[in-house]
């Protein structure tokens, strides 16, 4: 697949390139059974195949794990919450709580 083959490919949607996908996989099993009737000539059109697929659903993966980041961005979005704010409280007062004990244990001793 050639570079801007490869940026169109990127265009696509999802349905696209599972449908994409499936054409190619059938590209792969005609050329391999004209390879075991010795009427391919050229071997390497296999092998490119399965590169261009491996393209393809590298690409189909890549936007449905950021439709899934999306849409998990969105979710927290919306529900936002002041956490750190509670989580620092937290640190420092389990942070004095333990300088208190080590003080204390020092002055008992």
């Amino acid at each position: 697949m050639k570079k801007n083959d490869l940026n169109q490919t990127k265009g696509l949607s999802i349905k696209e390139l599972s449908d994409k996908a499936k054409l190619i996989k059938k590209e792969i099993a005609e050329a391999m059974f004209d390879k075991n009737m010795n009427k391919l000539k050229d071997l390497k059109v296999i092998s490119k195949k399965r590169k261009d697929l491996a393209q393809v659903l590298t690409v189909m993966k890549q936007k449905e794990l950021l439709e899934q980041l999306e849409l998990r961005v969105k979710s927290q979005d919306s529900s936002k919450e002041p956490v750190t704010s509670q989580k620092t409280a937290v640190k420092s007062s389990s942070k004095k709580s333990t300088a208190d004990e080590q003080k204390g244990e020092k002055t008992s001793s």
